[in-house]
């Protein structure tokens, strides 16, 4: 039953990437900027484990950079980054619940921001810093969102009481 949870949950995840390169890009374009992969990976993270969330953030950012027509390998790093942030502040004994749930959202989220806007910096590609300031601002809140709508997909409760195990040995 646990393989099959993580199996559900890697589907989720595609559909979740797919609606990202379909429908994210488009909402974009009037500055609302929802980052669906994220939230699932924070999601996926907190549920099936740190080494699952590695594997589907890699995965997943290969999966995305391949199909939105990114630069290759930007988005697994920040992805893999942002798992082993999660997995470090859970690890560290945040409680598992709802404002928890939001800080690790907003963190990941900003975490994501600043990161791939120095690599694209790297790149040497044109970077607006007012636009970066906004994403800063709106992109956490509008993920905080997403939280409500996708946690019950992974059947996270609000509440505390599911505890992962992050242990380094």
């Amino acid at each position: 039953m646990k393989y099959f949870l993580k199996i559900i949950h890697f589907f989720i995840l595609v559909f979740f990437i797919i609606v990202q390169i379909i429908f994210g890009e488009q909402l974009e374009i009037y500055y609302i900027s929802f980052d669906f992969i994220l939230v699932v990976l924070v999601a996926a993270t907190l549920k099936d484990g740190f080494l699952t969330g590695m594997v589907f953030a890699f995965v997943a950012g290969m999966i995305f950079d391949l199909l939105s027509g990114a630069i290759v390998g930007v988005s697994p790093l920040i992805f893999s980054l942002c798992v082993f942030v999660i997995c470090r502040l859970v690890s560290s004994g945040l409680k598992l619940r709802l404002l928890s749930y939001i800080f690790i959202v907003i963190i990941s989220t900003e975490i994501n921001i600043i990161l791939l806007n120095i690599l694209y910096y790297l790149f040497n590609f044109k970077m607006d810093f007012t636009s970066v300031v906004a994403e800063l601002i709106t992109k956490p809140l509008l993920n905080i969102l997403l939280v409500f709508i996708i946690f019950p997909l992974f059947r996270l409760k609000f509440s505390g009481e599911d505890i992962v195990e992050y242990q380094f040995k």
